[in-house]
């Protein structure tokens, strides 16, 4: 599928899943978000639950303790301090629960997670400043 979107999910150790898939869809705060390639420029926070990736195979669970989502039509990344990868959702669940009662974990979790805030909102900065400014722009 050359033209699908390209969705690829990092840890701060890292690169856990890099596929191109028909859609995603993420749990944010609001509801159930679905993305697609073509789609308008969005960043996400994403809350700890299941993200459902389609792809010609069939469908691909990622258990991921929240994090923040950049898709720019062509591909979405999610930013993620853990995240567990298969095909049976109740195996993932398991092993993030698990992940996550072991102790120190959500203070580093925490410590992880912003500091993949601090770097997405500085990456997003600098794109922003580089593009070139239109009459709407001024």
């Amino acid at each position: 599928m050359a033209e699908g979107l390209r969705v690829v999910i990092r840890t701060p150790h890292a690169l856990e899943l890099d596929v191109t898939a028909r859609s995603l869809r993420v749990l944010t705060e609001s509801g159930q978000v679905g993305l697609r390639r073509g789609m308008e420029p969005v960043v996400l926070a994403v809350e700890a639950g299941l993200v459902v990736i389609r792809t010609d195979e069939g469908i691909r669970f990622v258990g991921a303790a929240g994090g923040l989502l950049s898709c720019d039509g062509r591909q979405a990344t999610l930013f993620t301090p853990l995240a567990v990868t298969g095909e049976d959702p109740a195996a993932i669940a398991t092993a993030l629960d698990q992940a996550l009662a072991e102790p120190g974990s959500e203070l580093a979790l925490r410590t992880t997670l912003d500091r993949l805030e601090g770097r997405i909102l500085t990456e997003l900065r600098h794109r922003s400043a580089s593009r070139p400014r239109g009459p709407a722009d001024q």
